[in-house]
């Protein structure tokens, strides 16, 4: 496994302890700047595991989404180290409605991500545009996720 592979494992691991499915992993997108690094990712609420909904204050329930930000700096072993920001996101759905995703900052140990909950209305298309600023310096996210159920 190179560096990169290594890196994006970590990152999935780490939204694994968030509670999501491994298939809904795939639907993300990485922005890199320099050292600095956000991995991005959105899922059903309904794909969480009850104890991860629990434990970082999320109701489970169609019509709702889950929104996952981690943020990432390259130390000079080439590792990445979760580092805390200012997040800010929106999704722009299949009808051109723009909806504002408010942010929440989770800490766990060492580690700091980012959550934001927002809704879902019948089956819809969401562009999601996430921007962060990372010691100083600006990241910038926009992908898109199909979703077939409220």
């Amino acid at each position: 496994m190179d560096e990169e592979e290594d890196m994006i494992t970590r990152a999935l691991l780490l939204g694994i302890a968030v509670g999501f499915a491994s298939a809904t992993l795939q639907a993300g997108e990485i922005a890199r700047a320099g050292d600095l690094e956000m991995h991005c990712a959105a899922l059903p609420s309904l794909e969480l595991t009850a104890e991860a909904a629990r434990e970082h204050n999320v109701e489970p329930r169609p019509g709702r989404g889950l929104l996952t930000v981690n943020l990432y700096r390259k130390n000079r072993a080439g590792g990445m180290v979760s580092v805390p920001g200012q997040v800010y996101a929106g999704a722009i759905h299949q009808s051109n409605r723009l909806s504002s995703i408010p942010i929440r900052e989770v800490r766990r140990g060492n580690e700091v991500y980012y959550l934001g909950e927002y809704q879902l209305d019948g089956p819809d298309t969401l562009r999601f545009l996430v921007n962060a600023n990372v010691l100083g310096k600006p990241l910038k996210s926009e992908f898109t996720r199909v979703f077939n159920t409220p």
